[in-house]
This record gives C-alpha cells, structure tokens and sequence, in this order.
C-alpha cells in the first residue's frame, strides 16, 4: 500500500518542479517585492493566458502534494 502512494507522491513532485520552473517571475526579485522597485501593481491582477492555467495547474499540484505527503505518514510500510 505505500508504494501505491509513493509513486503518485513522487510523479507529483517532479511535475510540480517543472510547472514551477516553467513560470515566468512576477516580479524583479527580492528587492523590489520590500519596495525597492516601482510600487505600479497593475502585473499582479492579469493572470490569463497560458500563465493563468500554470499557475491554476500548480495551486492543483500543491494539493494533491499535500493531500499525498499527509498520506505517506498515515500508511504503514
């Protein structure tokens, strides 16, 4: 029975890595987001086309990660 959750466990894992991966960065990095850069926020409310679905994609990955994580624990070995 764990290895039935392990695998899923681990192709999540992977898939997760690279949806993330595949993302473009919304912002310039760790100085503009403590208000280093311009403080225009129009970037953050579009979220249609392909980045949209990617990030609905990842928001469902992180779940099922989840859901699967708190399964590994409640399976015996």
């Amino acid at each position: 029975m764990f290895w039935i959750v392990l695998l899923p466990f681990i192709i999540a894992s992977v898939l997760l890595t690279a949806i993330i991966l595949m993302q473009e960065p919304k912002q310039s990095g760790l100085g503009e987001g403590m208000g280093g850069g311009s403080m225009g926020g129009g970037d953050y409310s579009t979220s249609g086309g392909t980045a949209g679905g990617l990030h609905r994609t990842t928001i469902w990955l992180g779940v099922i990660w989840g859901l699967l994580a708190l399964a590994l624990q409640l399976v015996p070995r």
